[in-house]
């Protein structure tokens, strides 16, 4: 019998977690970090500009600090020794954080959201679907729909860059995962998942899912919302299983997996890693490119050299078929996406949940304690990246990666949880920039302010729809 993900009971199989730890039960020798005796004050700082709270703490503090909310510790760790203790050298320490809860109702025990033992198993079974021969061929696809999506911008017009990127990169994952089936979804896919992770970052912070249950119709459109995405997939999967054709999209090589004793993914398997695939594959990289035109819009030398970067590719001006390899050498493109991941990373924060006493480069990590990585602080450390809130593209020299250390820069995260699919979202991009500035240049609308405000939620988005003219 088929459990949708938003009642569905946190798997038995993951490790039990861990009592959080209260201030009355804080051990000694914290790092230092922001105290306040009104109730609740540190908790408005922190959901008014998390960001901006992380990295305040970050400057004032030094790479570790400690604070509590909702009188429950949290760490924040931000030196690339750290993230890399955490997300590799010492991950099995560590559970996934505070939102994950959250949102396995929606996603289900997918990718982003599993825990190990199962995570393990998903994701050696998920390897083969984005191995590079995959690649290619949703290269083509991504050409082909990226085309057709610039082609369509009238000079002189002004489009809203984020619903158009959100736009686009939705009918390439969709197209890419489900195939045509899926074309009928698309708005209502849209719609469900914009509801969904509106809801989702309202409530991430421990306690507040008992807002599920106010009789109001905005905290129960949360759960339609979820139920909605799972019956989109849920018809998508059976129609397929229907038709016993398993096709050369994501869906198909989804059915066909085997693990190693030959079992396969089950029906609500499948369901949640293709869950999963439409929130990672399109929400993160249209985010990325919100922010990417934005900045371009403000560096015409930037903008001049990725257009001659452009025009030089055949798979463009000739209509070529697109292969990963000449993606991929494009160098501005790859600076360009390198920039806008470092400052504006679609992932900004990973929470963690230690399961045990661990010791993270030389500061003790209690069992329970709350974590708080974030690629949005450590992105902007002057330390590896001079001028750390200023886009330069340029900086991403060869030199740069080989001298930036473990930890430092991980928009897709590391270790076993790094993104498995990293390079289907850099090889998006790129091809999304790559047409864009072979046939127009955008600008913004509103030349006083070039750049949007952040509106930081489960993702790191831009405000408001951005306006931008297509000259």
């Amino acid at each position: 019998m088929t459990v949708r993900p938003f009642v569905a009971e946190r798997p038995h199989e993951y490790a039990p977690t861990p009592q959080p730890i209260h201030r009355r039960d804080a051990p000694p020798g914290l790092p230092p970090g922001p105290r306040s005796k009104v109730p609740g004050e540190l908790l408005v700082r922190f959901q008014r500009d998390t960001p901006s709270f992380l990295l305040d703490m970050r400057n004032r503090y030094g790479p570790a600090s400690s604070f509590f909310l909702g009188g429950q510790l949290f760490l924040g760790m931000f030196s690339p020794a750290m993230v890399h203790e955490i997300t590799v050298a010492q991950q099995s320490s560590f559970i996934k954080g505070v939102g994950f809860e959250r949102m396995r109702k929606v996603l289900g025990a997918g990718l982003l959201t599993n825990e190990e033992p199962i995570h393990l198993r998903h994701r050696r079974m998920m390897q083969p679907p984005f191995h590079k021969a995959r690649l290619d061929a949703y290269a083509e696809e991504m050409s082909a729909l990226s085309r057709a999506a610039v082609d369509s911008w009238q000079v002189g017009s002004t489009i809203k860059l984020a619903p158009e990127m959100m736009r686009l990169t939705l009918l390439i994952v969709a197209r890419t995962l489900f195939g045509t089936d899926a074309d009928r979804y698309t708005d209502q896919i849209a719609e469900s998942m914009e509801i969904a992770i509106d809801r989702i970052e309202r409530t991430m912070l421990p306690g507040l899912d008992r807002l599920d249950s106010l009789p109001l119709p905005y905290w129960r459109r949360f759960r339609e919302a979820a139920d909605e995405l799972a019956a989109i997939a849920e018809d998508l999967i059976a129609e397929r299983r229907q038709r016993n054709a398993e096709g050369d999209d994501l869906l198909g090589l989804l059915l066909a997996l085997r693990d190693e004793d030959g079992s396969a993914f089950t029906d609500d398997e499948v369901r949640d890693e293709a869950l999963t695939l439409i929130l990672s594959g399109h929400e993160t990289t249209a985010n990325a490119l919100t922010w990417a035109f934005s900045w371009l819009g403000t560096r015409p030398d930037v903008f001049a050299a990725l257009r001659d970067e452009a025009l030089a590719q055949d798979w463009i001006t000739a209509g070529a078929p697109a292969t990963v390899a000449q993606v991929m050498s494009t160098e501005v493109a790859g600076q360009v996406v390198s920039e806008s991941l470092r400052l504006a990373p679609p992932v900004w924060v990973a929470p963690r949940r230690a399961l045990q006493d661990v010791v993270v480069d030389g500061v003790q990590v209690p069992a329970g304690a709350h974590v708080l990585i974030s690629q949005y602080v450590t992105h902007r450390d002057p330390s590896y990246f001079p001028n750390p809130h200023t886009w330069e593209p340029s900086r991403w020299t060869p030199q740069l990666h080989a001298d930036l250390p473990r930890g430092a820069y991980f928009p897709f995260g590391a270790g076993t949880r790094k993104c498995l699919g990293d390079q289907f979202a850099l090889l998006e991009a790129r091809i999304i920039l790559l047409h864009a500035a072979a046939r127009h240049h955008l600008m913004p609308a509103d030349s006083l302010h070039p750049i949007p405000r952040a509106e930081p939620r489960a993702t790191y988005r831009a405000k408001g729809p951005v306006p931008m003219v297509v000259t």
